[in-house]
């Protein structure tokens, strides 16, 4: 058996096109390693040119009503739906990972420029506890597995 982990990173400020993500990890164990990505794909940070900068950033964004600085108001741009990748003009980069062990696993998008020269800064690491179903044993059906409890359930065939 194994699990499917969709991992994604929104795109933030201080990247230009050209730059590109790749994923590390652990393994399921220990600490991140940063030698070997886990794959050799380069996932682009402005896939079809799209990018930072959206209509909130924009400099006719910037003005008062913009902001909402006046009668004490976030502004609509400053406003929780304006928190999302398209309020930022961001991109949000998606990457999925198969793991068939349990274990703790630790991601993590390495960003580099161009040339492969790495962004300055420490990349946020997620650490996923992952519990695969154990497989099911010969002559006996599985009824039911709680991931919670850990508790299996089988019924003879």
């Amino acid at each position: 058996m194994s699990a499917t982990i969709t991992l994604e990173y929104t795109v933030s400020t201080g990247h230009t096109e050209g730059d590109y993500a790749q994923i590390f990890g652990n393994g399921g164990s220990g600490d991140i390693s940063w030698i070997e990505p886990l794959s050799a794909e380069k996932l682009s940070m402005f896939p079809g040119s799209a990018g930072n900068f959206g209509w909130g950033h924009l400099p006719w964004g910037h003005f008062r009503w913009g902001h909402g600085q006046s009668q004490r108001t976030p502004g609509w741009g400053n406003l929780p739906w304006g928190q999302f990748p398209w309020g930022h003009g961001a991109v949000t980069i998606t990457n999925k990972q198969t793991v068939n062990e349990c274990g703790e696993y630790k991601y993590a998008f390495g960003c580099f420029d161009e040339i492969g020269n790495p962004h300055e800064g420490t990349p946020q690491e997620v650490t996923m506890h992952i519990h695969i179903a154990p497989p099911e044993p010969p002559r006996l059906k599985k009824n039911d597995y709680d991931k919670v409890t850990g508790v299996l359930i089988l019924n003879t065939a």
